[in-house]
């Protein structure tokens, strides 16, 4: 087929002609498909870039993570192009929400694996007790600990998120929630180990 007409290059295009590109390819115009394949090759670019502009630096291997997610992510929902701006500019889109999604997770997890360090080891019977958030990051995994989260009452899950996720001092959290500091620690502490026990008992952790 004469892709002449396409008026496309891998540095850019217009919405309206971009849109017919992309229409081509989800017809199976295996010249329009590699068109698009070429186009696409901007997500590297915008990853690498994006991660400087918006100061998250990641490492290398999260940022070919974020390439695959892009990639992954783009090219099934192609059919929802409109054409309201050129195909880079869609995809600089992707990139950008895959990457701010990225460092949520790395910054959640950092997090969450820091917990227990200092303030559940002035709990009661903490010598005893292993050190939650550690493990489980490690026998868990980040998915698991939002699931756990979401089965908390209102008050335990936004005490546990506002402290061990957003770093909120207990005292804040406390006149938050019109509750004394010991009450957060207490309240932060049975969350947490409720948690625990109902990962070991899905038989998930060590």
């Amino acid at each position: 087929m004469d892709t002449s007409s396409f008026a496309l290059t891998s540095d850019g295009g217009t919405g309206p002609t971009d849109l017919i590109l992309v229409q081509r390819a989800a017809s199976g115009d295996k010249a329009a498909v590699e068109e698009v394949l070429v186009r696409l090759s901007c997500v590297v670019r915008f990853v690498y870039r994006l991660n400087k502009t918006l100061g998250c630096n990641l490492p290398s291997d999260a940022l070919e993570d974020v390439v695959q997610q892009v990639y992954i992510g783009v090219w099934p929902r192609l059919a929802e192009f409109q054409g309201a701006s050129a195909l880079e500019s869609w995809v600089y889109g992707f990139c950008r929400n895959c990457l701010r999604s990225e460092l949520r997770r790395k910054r959640m997890q950092s997090r969450v694996a820091t917990v227990a360090d200092d303030d559940l080891d002035q709990q009661p019977h903490t010598n005893a007790a292993p050190r939650i958030g550690e493990q489980l990051v490690r026998d868990e995994g980040i998915f698991a600990l939002r699931e756990e989260l979401e089965k908390l009452k209102p008050v335990e899950r936004e005490a546990v998120v506002l402290r061990h996720l957003e770093g909120w001092s207990f005292e804040t959290i406390a006149e938050r929630q019109g509750l004394s500091a010991s009450t957060v620690k207490d309240r932060c502490y049975r969350a947490m180990m409720k948690m625990k026990g109902r990962l070991k008992s899905r038989d998930v952790s060590a």
